[in-house]
């Protein structure tokens, strides 16, 4: 019995496995929790196939990835490095001119009521911190003043900055692997037509996106150099300098660069490390301090009804679903929020956006109490009615983990409505053409370009088919690919709603191939022995 038991741990590649395992298991029961067919039976039925198949099918996949490694071919010789230099530059040619296709399909690009915000702010400088106000002086307030009030130039100027950063991540992911990886890379970024859709917008998303990339492509860099890369005094300024800006793109963005930070740490001194850290805090100061008083920065209110998703999601599930469970104080304070027939007609699982923003609705309400009391409350609804809220729970969370078709959603450029008379123009022939190429990937493709929660269980195996949970030299490496996680399901955790999870999100496929270069280097050897050879 030992002997099977030994046996079977070593099939399964002991604890390594074994996770993959229940994080497969866990995928599948929640899409069978979530299905409009639940019930016992089913589940039991569905949870006795998918534990024979994972056993079967993870073991095989860790040890087929544990196998694979990525070359570095480098390119020594004289015309090599001409090569080279021509490489680079067509590095930032394409993903420019990837993105003018959209841009003249979608000019002067997409102006959301986000974006139209941000713009009046600019033109009138008049300033709220509701949507990130660096973002603003960036992406709208800087190509506004370098062109005289050009629409059209805040689109532009954001394709430029996006496609040096992207060129900048090629060039180093052919630097640390080869040609052919890296284009592999540029064609699953590139060919993504979120990518293109996304960008046409000045979002906080984009410039959160750009600089998440711009901090991987550093960290990568630090981590092969063991360090060296960020002695040099400029590379340190353009690490801390990105960093913040990083940080104030988005007002989760901590989320990413926190864990970032600290996976960057290991790879300094203590002094330098220090001098990081406290630069990184100070400059951090300075922008919200005196120069947000500078250009006198209106804070925003009600900020709460924004980091209280899920609690707000979770109540509002019991509110509309099993209202015969509430307690007084949350019944009272639910409907102080909207009248019950606004929560049964709004309201749905996982989204408490449709009731956040009716008209009978008074969100204050929520700053009134405070989030430990909304909290509190949300705990005794998951207590009273334990499988409303562990539903709503899942449908908010579930963009993070979910491999089957829920979130295959396409945003395409638009302009709302506007005291400004911005209109989108462009040009039809190529809208259609894009559009057919979109409804094409979705359709055909959308597992590898749309699922999130496929990048995510992409990730979680190749860490698990590479690396042991008890080397720190290992975890030393997997805390880059932390930060990802962190701020992914962070994220879903502050969000009111699963409506529009696509821009939250679409930065991780652009991440994705440098993350991989971190897992799949060829200087990672596999720490497995086949299943055989430990049988033995």
């Amino acid at each position: 019995m030992k002997y099977v038991a030994i046996k079977l741990w070593n099939y399964i590649e002991g604890i390594n496995g074994l996770l993959l395992i229940v994080y497969s298991i866990f995928i599948f029961s929640t899409a069978v929790i979530t299905s409009e067919h639940f019930s016992i039976y089913y589940l039991s039925v569905a949870l006795l196939i998918m534990v024979t198949l994972s056993i079967i099918i993870c073991p095989i996949v860790i040890r087929r990835l544990s196998k694979l490694n990525i070359q570095n071919d480098k390119l020594n010789n004289e015309n090599g490095k001409a090569n080279l230099i021509f490489i680079r530059i067509l590095f930032f040619v394409i993903p420019l001119f990837f993105f003018l296709i959209y841009y003249f399909a979608y000019y002067p690009g997409g102006f959301s009521n986000d974006s139209i915000s941000q713009y009046t702010q600019a033109i009138n400088d008049s300033y709220n911190d509701w949507h990130p106000v660096i973002q603003t002086l960036l992406a709208f307030k800087l190509p506004l003043t370098l062109t005289g009030g050009w629409i059209g130039s805040i689109t532009l100027f954001q394709i430029i900055c996006f496609s040096a950063v992207l060129s900048y991540s090629f060039n180093t992911i052919l630097k640390q692997t080869n040609l052919k990886y890296t284009i592999i890379s540029m064609s699953f970024v590139l060919f993504n037509p979120q990518l293109g859709y996304i960008a046409m917008y000045p979002w906080k998303d984009v410039s959160f996106s750009i600089g998440a990339l711009l901090l991987i492509t550093y960290a990568l860099q630090i981590c092969v150099t063991k360090g060296k890369w960020i002695k040099s005094p400029v590379n340190t300024v353009l690490f801390i300098i990105t960093t913040v800006l990083t940080t104030l793109f988005r007002h989760n963005a901590v989320f990413f660069t926190i864990p970032l930070i600290f996976a960057v740490l290991f790879y300094l001194t203590k002094k330098r490390g220090l001098i990081v850290c406290l630069s990184i805090i100070g400059l951090f100061i300075v922008i919200k301090m005196p120069l947000y008083s500078v250009i006198n920065v209106e804070n925003p209110g009600n900020r709460q009804v924004e980091t209280l998703g899920l609690p707000m999601n979770i109540i509002g599930a019991v509110v509309t679903y099993k209202p015969e469970t509430l307690d007084n104080e949350t019944r009272e304070f639910a409907y102080k929020i909207a009248p019950k027939e606004v929560w049964e007609e709004k309201y749905k699982f996982g989204s408490y956006n449709d009731v956040k923003w009716d008209d009978k609705t008074n969100n204050d309400v929520i700053e009134e109490y405070g989030s430990s009391k909304v909290i509190s409350m949300m705990l005794r609804c998951f207590k009273n009615s334990k499988g409303v809220a562990l539903t709503s729970l899942i449908k908010l969370t579930e963009a993070s983990y979910t491999v089957s078709d829920k979130y295959n959603s396409i945003i395409r450029p638009g302009v709302e409505t506007n005291e400004f008379n911005i209109a989108q123009g462009g040009n039809d022939r190529i809208k259609e053409l894009l559009k057919g190429y979109s409804d094409f990937v979705s359709e055909s493709f959308p597992h590898l370009f749309m699922y999130l929660g496929v990048m995510h269980l992409i990730l979680i195996a190749s860490i698990l088919s590479k690396y042991k949970l008890n080397k720190l030299r290992d975890w030393k490496k997997m805390l880059f690919i932390l930060p990802i996680f962190v701020y992914n399901y962070g994220t879903t955790f502050l969000l009111t709603g699963i409506d529009d999870t696509t821009r939250f999100f679409y930065y991780t496929f652009l991440l994705i191939p440098t993350l991989l270069v971190f897992l799949f280097s060829k200087t990672q050897t596999s720490p497995y022995k086949s299943a055989k050879e430990k049988c033995k």
